[in-house]
């Protein structure tokens, strides 16, 4: 993995000082850009992205306290207000420095301190500001995190996944995650990400079926400026500044409009990208996964998908099957459900008798290993002994079959328009559901990411529904 040269502002009005400080930071593998004016100094840090501000105190026009205070305030809108900031000093002024930390700055170095001494800070400041971020990050994370903790399984289709993670995870090659929902495919990313040398920074998943509206979803991918649409009220950090340094999955690629794939390609491809409203470009650096449950090929030949992005993509596939392609692996995951959740609800089950093994290998899963594991936790809830039986496994619905189908549908001579009757099924469930898509998706039996996807295929909108413009 490649490491970006921090980016520096130096606002300076001594031009000789200023190019003599700039010229050593570069040789330190700093990128450093001079401001002689405090107003110029407020301009590029609207247009251009910085990693570190490090500013003078005295300024013939805007003061280094003025600058600070401005740009702390959130006051300035295109500027961010989490940008370290650390004032530079003579060696009389250092009371004047203290009163900038207050202010906001994370630090302050004297102009007559040795170069070691400066990078020495100029690091530890970038360095704390990284692990704020990535704790901001992490804390919103804790209530979303998966309670999968490793790839189980031994079958030789799970052997396989685990050999392609160790060949791939030390490269920084774009992974495409194919395989029906709930195989397990965000866990694969996951487990790429901890064999990655990028394991020690943020790991940013999103969605891209569970944001119907486009612009909404083009400022979590990208973030945006306050005042880029009526509701933005402040500056927002997409996912890929959020995941800067580290891995982006993007689930439900193919649910990307066409609009939002040729960003999205362009980011790849250039390794840049600006928050929506913005002109400053902000540079990338992460990992990027996609996942997709539908044949990406398919789309590409109708039309749905670029095929120029496909192939940006699929650089490395990996394939997740299906759980009843590896039947086997069946045992192993039940008990390790089992046991997991036993011990979150203070149950004594630990194993399964036989013919409740039996019962889990025979049934076909069409949820998956997420469907196995729900069922696990069912059983673990409404146990109170230390082995599961069979008994037990036929109460809580899973019986020799499966239940019987439903009638068929009858076709009209005619014929009929799939499409429209797909349709008219969404619009029906959402009227029926006053227009909760949770309540909705129950009563089709499809995932809120799914009801989602088709909410934004049909382009159906509500007034209970917030939009952004």
């Amino acid at each position: 993995m490649s490491k970006r040269a921090p980016i520096l502002l130096l606002i300076e009005d001594d031009l000789g000082f200023a190019e003599r400080l700039g010229r050593n930071l570069t040789i330190e593998g700093f990128r450093c850009d001079i401001a002689p004016t405090g107003r110029e100094a407020l301009e590029r840090l609207g247009s251009q992205y910085y990693d570190l501000v490090v500013t003078d105190i005295r300024m013939p026009d805007i003061d280094g306290l003025e600058i600070i205070r401005r740009v702390k305030s959130g006051a300035e809108a295109k500027i961010d207000s989490d940008v370290p900031m650390v004032v530079l000093t003579s060696v009389n002024d250092v009371a004047t420095a203290v009163e900038a930390m207050r202010g906001g700055a994370a630090d302050y170095v004297t102009k007559e301190s040795e170069r070691p001494e400066i990078v020495v800070r100029l690091r530890r400041v970038l360095e704390q500001s990284r692990l704020l971020n990535e704790n901001r990050y992490l804390k919103d994370q804790l209530a979303r995190a998966s309670e999968f903790t490793d790839i189980v399984g031994e079958s030789k289709a799970i052997t396989t996944i685990k050999d392609e993670i160790a060949n791939v995870a030390a490269s920084d090659a774009t992974i495409l995650l194919t395989g029906e929902t709930g195989v397990g495919k965000e866990l694969v990313a996951r487990a790429i990400h901890q064999a990655s040398p990028r394991r020690d920074r943020p790991f940013v998943d999103l969605n891209c079926a569970a944001l119907p509206d486009e612009n909404l979803l083009l400022s979590e991918l990208f973030g945006h400026e306050r005042g880029a649409f009526t509701d933005a009220k402040s500056l927002k950090k997409g996912q890929f500044e959020l995941a800067q340094g580290g891995t982006l999955l993007l689930d439900e690629i193919s649910d990307l409009s066409p609009n939002a794939q040729g960003k999205l390609l362009r980011v790849i491809e250039t390794r840049q990208f600006s928050r929506l409203g913005g002109l400053r470009t902000l540079e990338v650096d992460c990992r990027v996964v996609c996942a997709t449950n539908t044949d990406l090929g398919a789309a590409v030949s109708e039309g749905r998908f670029r095929e120029d992005l496909f192939y940006r993509i699929n650089v490395f596939p990996i394939r997740v099957p299906p759980l009843r392609e590896r039947t086997e692996d069946i045992p192993t995951l039940a008990s390790y459900f089992l046991r997991q959740f036993a011990g979150k609800y203070r149950r004594a089950a630990a194993s399964f008798d036989a013919e409740a093994l039996r019962l889990l290998c025979a049934y076909s899963w069409p949820g998956n290993v997420r469907e196995l594991r729900n069922f696990c936790e069912r059983l673990a809830i409404r146990t109170h002994k230390p082995v599961v039986d069979a008994d037990l496994v036929r109460a809580c619905g899973l019986g020799e079959t499966r239940p019987a189908a439903p009638a068929p549908l009858t076709i009209p001579d005619e014929g009929l328009n799939l499409d429209q009757l797909e349709k008219d099924l969404v619009t029906a469930a959402l009227e029926k559901a006053g227009w909760n898509q949770k309540r909705a998706a129950e009563l089709l039996g499809i995932s809120p990411d799914r009801m989602n996807s088709r909410i934004k295929k049909w382009r159906l909108r509500h007034s209970a529904w917030r939009v952004h413009r």
